[in-house]
């Protein structure tokens, strides 16, 4: 049984990654996807004008799918409205609280199913290795990526990890002065475009490793990151993307959270029912 990927979302966000082959088969896809679901791998190989069907193969490979019938059911999943594409729309000016309700709700879950098939297992892997091995972590963001910061240092100093989240820029930058062997900048930017962000990180190399999560691996954080999660949205009127990307961004964390308690075992399942006790006298 195969996963459902999205097909229209892969496609916006591998572009940049494809060949001018590839380029041009996906432009197709997303101006004729009615068509293309009807058309065999040959059809689909002579209107876009390509000599074999080799081609379509390397594309379809590049969105995740092991098949062409398996890129094709999924494509018509989408676009037939069974998955998770029909239910969002932009927000308005004229929208009651009700429209807020479903149009928010409904565009975290879309987000969700499209990052999905882009949230890479391997690096995942990879990420939860790096933290493994950290000696201390910081995590650095500002604004709303502070936030996620913040939360992120106190998951991760339950697993006995020396965290650190400051949303002062000369603070961080006194305290990676001189960074340390298994120190991890753990450095969330959504536009990755911040110079509070990039500029640090920057200077922490190549002694301290950097784990971006940013909107793109292209951009200033993900070029120079050891490991970057990119997260896929769509532009819009409101900038709900970037709030909807906040919760692709949350999720990651819980992943390599959740992977590293697994990979440390019992010590650490003990160590956080510690935790939980001396968190105790807190509450009635």
């Amino acid at each position: 049984m195969y996963k459902s990927n999205p097909v229209l979302s892969s496609i916006s966000a591998k572009m940049d990654n494809m060949t001018k082959m590839q380029v041009k088969i996906a432009k197709y896809v997303q101006k004729n996807p009615h068509q293309v679901v009807k058309l065999t791998i040959s059809e689909l190989a002579a209107v876009t004008g390509l000599k074999s069907e080799s081609a379509i193969v390397r594309f379809y490979k590049v969105l995740g799918f092991s098949g062409y019938h398996e890129f094709k059911v999924s494509l018509a999943t989408e676009i037939a409205g069974k998955s998770f594409y029909h239910t969002y729309s932009d927000l308005t000016g004229n929208d009651t609280i009700e429209d807020v309700k479903d149009k928010i709700f409904n565009g975290i879950i879309r987000t969700l199913h499209e990052n999905y098939s882009l949230v890479s297992e391997n690096l995942l892997e990879t990420g939860a290795e790096l933290l493994m091995n950290a000696k201390r972590i910081f995590f650095i963001g500002f604004g709303q990526s502070g936030n996620l910061c913040s939360s992120a240092a106190f998951k991760f100093m339950r697993l006995g990890y020396e965290c650190y989240s400051h949303q002062d820029s000369h603070y961080n930058c006194i305290h990676l002065t001189e960074p340390r062997e298994g120190d991890v900048l753990f450095c969330i930017s959504f536009s990755g475009l911040s110079k509070d962000v990039v500029v640090l990180a920057k200077e922490c190399r190549p002694v301290a490793k950097i784990i971006a999560l940013t909107e793109s691996a292209k951009s200033p954080l993900g070029k120079i990151a050891d490991i970057c999660f990119p997260t896929h949205t769509e532009e819009l009127n409101y900038s709900t993307d970037i709030m909807m990307g906040r919760y692709v961004q949350s999720m990651i964390i819980d992943m390599l959270y959740m992977s590293l308690i697994i990979k440390k075992g019992e010590d650490t399942r003990s160590m956080m029912s510690r935790s939980r006790k001396a968190l105790s006298y807190l509450k009635f």
